[in-house]
Order: structure tokens, then sequence, then C-alpha cells
């Protein structure tokens, strides 16, 4: 793939990075601080509904592998979620407006719906552009082209939240909704530049236009294989420990040091700037030299360092170590996605891709929407025990130290090449699951 090609795709990515800071990061601390609604309700809506949306991946990405729209297996799912997921990112200060004042049981299930249509169209975007960069990389080209677009996610991110802060510097609501218009319009542009043209156009149909396996039978698919079931392991609880934070770290910084929502917003910044100088390092350096699975085993032990200073910074009162754990906690992001993600890239088959992708989606999905929902519960928890707020986030981003440190025992037992030898039995079980 020539640089130019591979740079245009990552502006899907720099796209992505931006929603996900107004989506994940500014909107849950808005519904919290400003709107004062209840974290664990932040927690469901926002998290769950959004991570719940991944159930579509195995079926979109096995739909990608067979079907083709206007000759193209990918490029239309990809950008047509990317520009629904936009949609929605426009509209949503008014839903979460509205659900402040009706927090009634359909108020929530009409929220929870809101949300989880974002999740979907997230997902069907995602899993079909993941499975385009597998279907145009060789083996030896992911680590680095992992390296690039994840960097260009994480300079969305940084940008967005730098622009965050200039713009909600002091709060108002018409603030707000400028801020997620301009970034609905950015990304809807941006995913179009990025995906048009670089999929090859065929007017052939897939040979086999058979239906997608059912949720269940995806998850035998996996568990039929010892390495899918170390690697599915792995990213279960690595991922389900990492994004406990997702929801709650920005409300942490407005409930326990009084920051403002620009100041907290700044925290994707220190994230971003880790995670560029991780993956980085990681895609050109040290992966080359070192493997995916020893970076991604170093990202791990660094969250886990992070997140233990957290703790001391939250449980201490010392404001001062925040931007240092977070940047660190970025910085073993950085190492743990471009060598996970290269890792999962390769844990596929050529016949299969799409619906790989989509099961590894679905597994990181599985452990993402509990995580963001269990964030919220265990704070709440803590402070209904006789915590203060202080010792309630210490209490969880000291759980998820523990978490990220015990998830490395199973990337130790993953093995790619023993996973490409169980490929072809895998394969059969698809076709027999389909029939």
């Amino acid at each position: 793939m020539k640089r130019r090609q591979l740079l245009r795709l990552g502006l899907f990515q720099l796209a992505a990075g931006a929603t996900s800071v107004i989506f994940l990061g500014v909107l849950n601390r808005v519904m919290r601080v400003e709107l004062g609604i209840d974290l664990i309700w932040v927690s469901v809506l926002v998290g769950g509904g959004h991570y719940l949306g991944a159930l579509v991946a195995i079926p979109f990405g096995h739909y990608s592998d067979t079907h083709r729209i206007a000759g193209y297996r990918r490029t239309v799912y990809a950008l047509g979620g990317a520009l629904l997921t936009a949609l929605i990112l426009a509209v949503s200060p008014f839903v979460a407006a509205w659900l402040s004042q009706n927090l009634s049981p359909l108020g929530l299930a009409l929220g929870f719906a809101f949300f989880l249509l974002e999740g979907v169209s997230t997902y069907i975007a995602g899993t079909a552009y993941l499975s385009l960069i597998t279907d145009l990389t060789g083996e030896k080209e992911r680590g680095q082209a992992t390296g690039v677009v994840w960097t260009l996610l994480m300079v969305g991110i940084i940008v967005t939240g730098v622009g965050t802060g200039l713009i909600l510097k002091d709060y108002s609501f018409d603030a707000f909704v400028t801020l997620t218009l301009a970034g609905a319009a950015t990304a809807a542009g941006l995913s179009a530049i990025a995906l048009v043209r670089q999929e090859p156009r065929s007017g052939v149909e897939a040979a086999a236009l058979t239906p997608p396996p059912s949720l269940r039978e995806s998850l035998r698919l996996l568990a039929r294989s010892s390495q899918s079931r170390w690697f599915a392991g792995f990213l279960l609880l690595a991922m389900f420990s990492y994004f406990v934070q997702d929801v709650i770290l920005e409300p942490f910084g407005g409930e326990v040091f009084d920051l403002s929502a620009a100041s907290t917003a700044r925290f994707n910044s220190y994230m971003g700037t880790g995670v560029i100088l991780g993956m980085l390092a990681g895609g050109f350096w040290l992966i080359p030299r070192f493997g995916k699975q020893r970076i991604t085993g170093l990202g791990c032990w660094l969250q886990a360092g992070s997140f233990g200073l957290l703790a001391y910074a939250s449980a201490a009162g010392q404001a001062g170590w925040l931007s240092a754990a977070i940047t660190l906690l970025g910085l073993g992001a950085g190492f743990f996605t471009v060598g996970g993600v290269a890792m999962m890239m390769d844990m596929t088959s050529a016949e299969h891709t799409g619906l790989f992708v989509g099961a590894w989606t679905l597994v990181q999905a599985l452990a993402k929407g509990p995580a963001a929902i269990v964030g919220g519960a265990l704070q709440t928890a803590f402070v209904n025990v006789g915590a203060t707020a202080a010792q309630a986030y210490a209490g969880v981003f000291a759980l998820e130290a523990v978490g990220i440190a015990l998830s490395i025992f199973f990337l130790s037992r993953v093995g790619v090449q023993a996973f490409q030898q169980q490929v072809a039995p895998l394969g059969q079980v698809v076709v027999e699951a389909m029939d």
C-alpha cells in the first residue's frame, strides 16, 4: 500500500477520534455534571447503548465478505455507518437535554434506543473499515499500517480535545451544540474523503451469498479453537479492565478536583499524546524488533501502573499527578493498540476476513459495554457504603489495575502461528454453521 493511500485511509480514524471525544467524553461529562443525570444512568445509556451496538459486528462483517453493494465489499458499509454516526452526534445535545427532564422508564428506554443506534452505526463502520485495511495490506505491512491509522485516530482526539477546551471554555448549551455540529460536519467530510476510491470496484458478486451465522454460532466458532479462546479471553479481560474508566474519567475530574469542562476535555489531549507516542514507537520501531505480542504485553503493564497512579492521585487529592498518569495510560494504550490490532488482523483467514474481524470486534464490545456500566455502578456502590467520591473513584481505578495485570497471563498463551494452523478447521465450522 502506498503511503499517500494509507494516509488518506487514516482520515477515517481522524474523524472517528473527533466523534469519540465528543460522544464518549464530553457528552457523558455534560450529562453528569451540567445536566445532573446520575452517573449510573449515564453509564447505562452512553456506554451500554453504544457498546451493545457491537452485536451487529459479526453479521455485517460476514455480510461485507459475501455481499457487494454497487461493486464494493467494504466501502458502502463503512461510509454509510460513518455518516449515520455523524448525524446522531449532531442531535445528541438535544437528546441529552430532553433526557435530563424525562428520566422515566419510557424516557430511559427511548434514550437507550438512541445510543444503541449510535453504537450500531459506529460498529458497522468500524468493522468494514478494519476489514478493508486487512484486505489492502499484507502481514508485514499491518504493524506500520496500524500505527499510521491509529496515530491519526489520536490526532483527531487531541485536536478535538483542544477545540473542545476553546469552545466550552465557559460552558453553555449553545456552545455545546456548536461543538457537536462542527464535529459531525467534519467527521462526515473526512470519512468521505478517506474512503472514496480506496477499494477496487468489481461488478461481480461474491460467489457465496450465504446468510451470516447467528451470534451463538459465531461464538461457537471462536470456542472451537484453543488459540481463539485464549485471545478472546485476553481481549475480554484487558479491554474490560481498561474501559471501566471510559465513561467516568471526565466526571472524576469534575467531581473530585472541581475541574471545568474545558479542563477535563484536555484529558483527551493527554491521553492522545501518550497513545500517539506509543503507536509510533510501537509500530515503526519496537514491533519490528521485539514482535507484536511483547509490545502488547508492555502496553498492558504500563496501563496497570497508570491506573495505580490514578488511584493514588484520587485518594490523596493530588491533582498534579493527573496529567502524568493519563499520559502514561495513553502510552500503554498505544502499545496495546498497535500490537493488539495487528495481532487481531493476523488472527483471521483470507476467506472470512470480515467474519473474524467482526468476531474480534464483538469480543471487544462484549468487554467495553459492561465495563462502561460497571464503572458507574462501582463508583455509586462505593459511595453508597460510605466512601467519599475520591475514595470511590480510587477503588475503581485500583480494580482496573488488577484486571489489566491478570490479562497478561492470557496473552502469554496466545500463538498466531498456532492459530493459523487451526484456520482450516475453523473455516469448515463457518460453512457448517451457515448450512
